[in-house]
This record gives C-alpha cells, structure tokens and sequence, in this order.
C-alpha cells in the first residue's frame, strides 16, 4: 500500500517517522491528521517532547493536532526563529 502524497521535505520525512513510531502506523502522508490517526494528548506531549529533543522547538500542544505538512511548516519556523 503508498500513501496518496507522501512526506516530501526533509522535516515532513522527520517527523512521520516520529509519528510512525507513535501512532504505530507504516506511514503517514503530508495531509494525514494526528487525531484521525489515533493521536490522543499523551501521544502529542511525546511528541512534543521528541521534537524538543531532536531540533531543540517545542511547538504548543494545540499546534500538533493538525496535518503533518502544517505541523512541519510550523516547526520549520520555529527552528528558523531559534
């Protein structure tokens, strides 16, 4: 099975992997949402924390409930602003 439009940036590769390993799916496509995936609050602070870890944001939780494509700009952004 492919996805219809997968990741295409170097941070949308990133973090489907994190999402991937959270969510417990094989892959996760740019529009794909983290609630309609199964994401759930703890799952978004693991995430949070992952991405803190990784590229030294943190995004606000609100931020990460959307699709991986806006959640990649965002964090894009905030790497940008460090």
């Amino acid at each position: 099975m492919s996805i219809k439009n997968p990741p295409s940036t170097e941070m949308e590769q990133k973090l489907a992997g994190y999402w991937s390993e959270l969510l417990g799916l094989p892959e996760i496509g740019r529009e794909d949402h983290f609630i309609s995936l199964g994401g759930n609050s703890l799952l978004a602070t693991l995430l949070a924390n992952r991405i803190e870890e990784d590229l030294g944001v943190r995004p606000m939780m609100g931020e990460l409930f959307s699709t991986l494509e806006e959640v990649a700009t965002l964090c894009e952004q905030l790497v940008q602003e460090q």
